[in-house]
């Protein structure tokens, strides 16, 4: 009986060791990253069609009408990528009392080309409303931009690790995990006031004298790396 108290004993004193000489050593944490600054190469702007009747069949057919014209307005325009958003109405009241219903729809313009939509925004607004504007950097920059930044933050990664070697005094490193992230830009959005245009001066109708501007994208690698004695 004595022999398997002190067998038993000599496992768990024996237990910690074997797990700290499988733990493994050397493991070291890093971060590396690589950003750029680019110019923003895509216009967006958002107008909508906003109207008030008592009659829902008649507001409908009159935002569609509105909606009609500025379809066709923008045909000409073959370099601007138009999509036409949902329709919505609800109804409104004054002091509890049913005063009308009010609906409205947007459109979505969208080109690279900012003077010609610019063109097509000023004749959009004799009967739309403007509700933003906004630059961003078109998906194709974006995804050519993010190649070359993971290629230099994989560089970066591998110089940071073979450096924490050497001040080590270590024969160099084995990669131990690796995650690889990026950031999407969020652009500035213009917002017009929200009215209605037919009791809107023109001067307030007026889309804003936008300049392009610049994004930041940052690629991120993170990981661990083992020294090598």
């Amino acid at each position: 009986m004595k022999k398997w108290i002190l067998a038993l004993s000599l496992s768990f004193l024996l237990t910690p060791a074997f797990a700290d000489e499988t733990k493994p050593k050397g493991i070291v944490n890093l971060q590396a990253s690589a950003s750029l600054t680019v110019d923003t190469d895509l216009m967006l702007a958002t107008l909508s069609v906003e109207a008030e009747n008592h009659d829902p069949a008649l507001l409908a057919k009159t935002i569609n009408k509105k909606m009609a014209w500025a379809m066709s307005t923008s045909k000409p325009f073959s370099n601007i990528k138009l999509k036409g958003g949902q329709y919505s109405s609800h109804q409104i009241y004054q002091k509890r009392i049913f005063k009308a219903w009010r609906g409205s729809q947007s459109i979505t313009l969208q080109s690279k080309n900012t003077a010609e939509l610019g063109q097509l925004i000023g004749l959009l607004q004799e009967q739309l409303l403007v509700k933003s504007i906004r630059y961003q950097v078109s998906k194709e920059k974006l995804a050519q931009s993010k190649k070359g930044l993971l290629k230099q933050a994989i560089a970066n990664f591998r110089n940071k690790a073979t450096f924490i070697s050497q001040q080590f005094e270590k024969s160099g490193y084995t990669l131990q995990t690796i995650n690889i992230n990026s950031n999407t830009p969020r652009p500035p959005v213009f917002y017009a006031k929200s009215r209605m245009m037919n009791s809107a001066p023109m001067s307030e109708a007026a889309p804003a004298n936008l300049q392009q501007n610049t994004s930041i994208i940052q690629v991120n690698v993170n990981g661990s790396i083992q020294l090598s004695d």
